[in-house]
C-alpha cells in the first residue's frame, strides 16, 4: 500500500520548488525606483494619456498612479491619499478616464516587492508641473438638458441585453503542457533582454577648467580640482567643494563647482544627493545635466531607511 500517490508527490515538489524561487527572487531584487521624462496629454473629451520612460534596471513590482486638481508637491499627499491606478513594472503608459472636467495633475511612484511606496517627487521627471485641462465640447450642456435617463421596468428585458460571459465551462480544462522546443525558445527570447548592469560615467571637466587661471574665483577652483577631483579622491573633493561653496562666488563658477561636487557624489555612490545637485543646475546645463541624471537614476536603489509606506498601512 502506497503512503502518498504520484500526483501527491509531484504536487508537493512543485510546491517546494515555487516557495525556493520565491525567495531567491526576494534575495535578488534591487530599486531603481524613480520613473522619468513623464509626460500628460489629453486623448479625448473625458481620458487623458500618460506616458513615462523607466531606467535600465528598474526592479520594482508595480507602479502606482496618483492624480490631484493640483500639482503633486508635497510626500504628504501620496502618503494619504490612494492611488488611482496600480500597473505592472514594465508598463510605460496609462489612460485615465475621468468623470469630470477640469485640470489633472500625475505622479507615479514606485512600489517595491514588500508593498512599500518610494515616496519621492521629482517635478517633470515622475510628476507633472503643467495641468491637463478637459473642457466639455460646444453642444455638452444643450445634450445633457434634452435626454433623459431611460428607464427600464421590471420584468423588461433590455434592447440590447447585457453581455453574458461563460466562465464555469472553462474551469474543467486542463492546461496545454509546453513542448521541450517551446521552452527552449522562451529562454531565447529572455535572454535577449536580460537586464544589463549600467557602467558609470567618465569624469566630465570644463574647458575653462583644463587650463590655470591667474586670479580669481577661477584659479581656487582649478587648485581645488588639482588637488582632489583630478587624483579622483572623491571624498576629498567633496568636503573641499563644499567649503569653496559656502562663500558666494561667480555664477558661472558655481554652476561648475556644483556640477563637480555633485559628480563627486556619483562617484561616491550618494545617489541621492548627486541627483538633487544634478537637478540643481540643469536649467544652466540642460544636455549635460539630462545625461548625468539619467546614470544617476540607473544606479539609485531604495535604501531601507527611505521605505515611506508599507503594506500594512496601504488600506
Amino acid at each position: 500500500m502506497r503512503l502518498f500517490s504520484i500526483r501527491q508527490v509531484r504536487l508537493f515538489f512543485l510546491t517546494f520548488l515555487m516557495i525556493c524561487g520565491t525567495f531567491a527572487r526576494a534575495q535578488r531584487i534591487t530599486n531603481h525606483p524613480v520613473c522619468t521624462a513623464i509626460t500628460a496629454q489629453k486623448a479625448g473629451v473625458n481620458k487623458i494619456q500618460l506616458s513615462w520612460n523607466l531606467p535600465s534596471d528598474f526592479n520594482a513590482a508595480s507602479i502606482a498612479i496618483f492624480r490631484s486638481t493640483s500639482q503633486i508637491q508635497q510626500k504628504s499627499f501620496i502618503s494619504a491619499e490612494k492611488p488611482v491606478a496600480e500597473v505592472p513594472a514594465h508598463t510605460t503608459s496609462y489612460t485615465d478616464n475621468l468623470k469630470h472636467f477640469g485640470d489633472y495633475f500625475y505622479a507615479l511612484i514606485a512600489r517595491d516587492r514588500n508593498g512599500n511606496l518610494f515616496n519621492m517627487l521629482l517635478p517633470t521627471v515622475n510628476a507633472t508641473v503643467k495641468p491637463v485641462s478637459l473642457l466639455p465640447p460646444d453642444d455638452y450642456y444643450e445634450i445633457a438638458s434634452t435626454e433623459a435617463d431611460e428607464q427600464y421596468v421590471p420584468g423588461f428585458l433590455r434592447e440590447l441585453p447585457l453581455p453574458y460571459l461563460d466562465l464555469i465551462s472553462d474551469l474543467d480544462i486542463k492546461a496545454t503542457p509546453m513542448t521541450a522546443k517551446a521552452k527552449k525558445a522562451g529562454r531565447e527570447l529572455a535572454g535577449k533582454y536580460a537586464v544589463k548592469k549600467p557602467k558609470q560615467l567618465n569624469p566630465y571637466v570644463f574647458e575653462e577648467d583644463m587650463v590655470l587661471s591667474p586670479e580669481g574665483d577661477d584659479f581656487f577652483l582649478f587648485e581645488s580640482l588639482k588637488k582632489y577631483f583630478i587624483k579622483k579622491d572623491y571624498k576629498g573633493s567633496v568636503n573641499d567643494l563644499r567649503s569653496f561653496l559656502g562663500i558666494t562666488r561667480d555664477p558661472y563658477v558655481t554652476t561648475r563647482a556644483v556640477f563637480y561636487l555633485a559628480q563627486s557624489q556619483y562617484y561616491c555612490r550618494n545617489y541621492r544627493k548627486a541627483l538633487e545637485l544634478f537637478l540643481f543646475v540643469e536649467d544652466e546645463l540642460p544636455e549635460l545635466s539630462k545625461k548625468w541624471i539619467d546614470s544617476t537614476l540607473d544606479f539609485y536603489q531604495i535604501p531601507q531607511e527611505e521605505k515611506i509606506i508599507s503594506s500594512s498601512s496601504r488600506g
